[in-house]
C-alpha cells in the first residue's frame, strides 16, 4: 500500500528533520555576535552582502541585514519535499506551520521551533491543489475536485469531500462555508460540515483570483465580494448567496482583491486600481499607464499598490486619494515593522518610510522564492528558499 509506504518514510523523514533543526539552532547560536557585527549590511544599498551566516540547507542568509530590517532569525526548518518537488505554498496558522508541495504532500511544522509536527501526502502529483486553510483543531487543503479536512494535531485525514464544481481559487472560510471561485464563473460556497453545496452565485467568465470578506453585517452575517476575468463582480451575502450589489469593470484581475474601508481594492487589467462599493458603485477609480499586476496590501486605512509608471504608491482606502508614490519602487508590502513598510518584490526586500515612501534600506535576498508575514502589522517574518528550507525571523527587540 502507498500509504503504508509513506508511513514508514515519513518516521525517516521525522528523523532527519529534527537532526536538520537541531544543527540548524547550533548554527545560528554559534554565529549570531559575527552576525551583529557584520559591516556589510552597514549601507543600505541594493547590492547583495556576503552572507553573515554559513549556509543551512545551501540557503544563504544574511542575518545582520535582516537586524536593519528589524527582524532576528529564529529557525530554520525542512518541509518534507519529494523528489523534484518544489514548496508551493505556506501558511502560519497559529501554533503550526502548513506547508504544500507540488507533490501534494502537506507538512505542518511546529510554530514554536520549525520541527517537523507531522507530513501527509494527500493525492499524486497531478493533483492540483489551491489552498490551505486553518479552522480550529482542522486544517482545510482545497485541490480543485475536492476537500481534505485533515487534523491539525497530527495530520491525519478526517474527511474528503467533493464539490459540486471545480475550483479554481483559495477559499475564505467564514465558519463552517468555504467559499471559492470556479473556473465556470460560480462562487461556490461549500459547507465543510455537510459534504454539501450551501450556494453559489454564477458571473460572466472564470474567478481566477479569490472572494474577499469586504463586510460584515447585522445578525452575524457578511458580505463577500468576487471578481471574474471578463471584469463583473458581484457582493453576495455568506449565509445565504443573495446578491447585495453587482457591477462590471472594464477587464480581469492579475492579483486578488482585497477589501479596506467597506470597499472592495481590485487592481484591473484594464489600467485601473478601483474601490467598489458593496451596493454595486464604484466609490473612486486611479487611472495608471500600465496594466496592475502586482499585488496591493492594505492595514484596513491605506492601501498600497504599484501604479504603473508612478511605481509603489500610498492610496487613501476611503477616498482614492494618493497619498505618495516612489518612482524607483516595485513591490508588494507584505507588512509593517515598527512604523516601517516592509516590501518584497521578488529578489530585493526594501523597508520604506511609511509616510513619505522614502526608501529606509534594501538588500537583495538571493535564492529566496516567497516571503511573507503571519500578521501585517509586527508581525513574524518567513522566507522560503528556492528549495524548500523555511526561515522563520522575529520582530527585534
Amino acid at each position: 500500500m502507498a500509504n503504508l509506504q509513506f508511513v514508514r518514510s515519513a518516521a525517516l523523514r521525522l528523523l532527519l528533520a529534527a537532526s536538520a533543526v537541531s544543527l540548524a539552532s547550533c548554527a545560528n547560536k554559534s554565529t549570531a555576535k559575527t552576525s551583529e557585527a557584520d559591516p556589510a549590511a552597514k549601507p543600505a544599498s541594493p547590492a547583495a552582502s556576503p552572507a553573515s551566516t554559513p549556509p543551512i540547507g545551501g540557503y544563504s542568509i544574511n542575518d545582520a541585514n535582516f537586524l536593519e530590517l528589524g527582524f532576528r532569525r529564529d529557525w530554520t526548518a525542512f518541509p518534507y519535499l519529494g523528489k523534484r518537488q518544489k514548496l508551493q505554498m505556506l501558511v502560519p496558522a497559529g501554533d503550526v506551520v502548513l506547508g504544500l508541495e507540488t507533490g501534494t504532500t502537506v507538512t505542518g511544522l511546529e510554530t514554536s521551533n520549525g520541527a517537523m509536527r507531522w507530513a501527509n501526502e494527500l493525492a499524486t502529483p497531478l493533483t492540483r491543489f489551491v489552498g490551505l486553510n486553518r479552522e480550529g483543531d482542522k486544517v482545510l487543503a482545497s485541490s480543485d475536485s475536492e476537500l481534505f479536512i485533515l487534523s491539525a494535531i497530527n495530520g491525519d485525514v478526517q474527511a474528503r469531500q467533493g464539490y459540486a464544481r471545480v475550483v479554481n481559487t483559495q477559499p475564505i472560510v467564514l465558519g463552517n462555508l468555504a467559499i471559492y471561485g470556479t473556473t465556470t464563473g460560480h462562487v461556490l460556497a461549500h459547507r465543510t460540515d455537510l459534504g454539501v453545496t450551501g450556494w453559489s452565485f454564477l458571473l460572466r467568465g472564470s474567478i481566477d483570483h479569490k472572494p474577499v470578506l469586504v463586510t460584515s453585517l447585522q445578525g452575524g452575517d457578511s458580505v463577500v465580494g468576487a471578481i471574474s476575468q471578463s471584469g463583473q463582480y458581484v457582493f453576495l451575502s455568506a449565509k445565504s448567496g443573495r446578491p447585495v450589489g453587482r457591477g462590471e469593470i472594464f477587464g480581469g484581475l492579475d492579483t486578488d482583491p482585497i477589501a479596506a474601508q467597506g470597499l472592495m481594492i481590485a487592481a484591473g487589467r484594464d489600467q485601473s486600481l478601483w474601490g467598489l462599493r458593496p451596493e454595486g458603485g464604484v466609490a473612486w477609480r486611479i487611472r495608471c499607464d500600465l496594466p496592475l499586476s502586482r499585488q496591493p496590501s492594505t492595514d484596513g486605512r491605506t492601501v498600497w499598490s504599484q501604479l504603473g509608471t508612478e511605481g509603489l504608491s500610498a492610496v487613501d482606502a476611503a477616498s482614492g486619494k494618493v497619498l505618495w508614490s516612489n518612482r524607483v519602487v516595485e513591490g508588494t508590502v507584505i507588512g509593517i515593522r515598527a512604523g516601517n513598510l516592509v516590501v518584497w518584490n521578488g529578489s530585493l526586500v526594501l523597508l520604506l518610510d511609511k509616510d513619505r515612501g522614502d526608501i529606509i534600506r534594501s538588500y537583495v535576498v538571493p535564492q529566496t522564492a516567497m516571503m511573507l508575514t503571519d500578521k501585517f502589522e509586527d508581525g513574524n517574518l518567513y522566507t522560503v528558499s528556492d528549495a524548500g528550507v523555511v526561515v522563520r525571523f522575529v520582530p527585534r527587540t
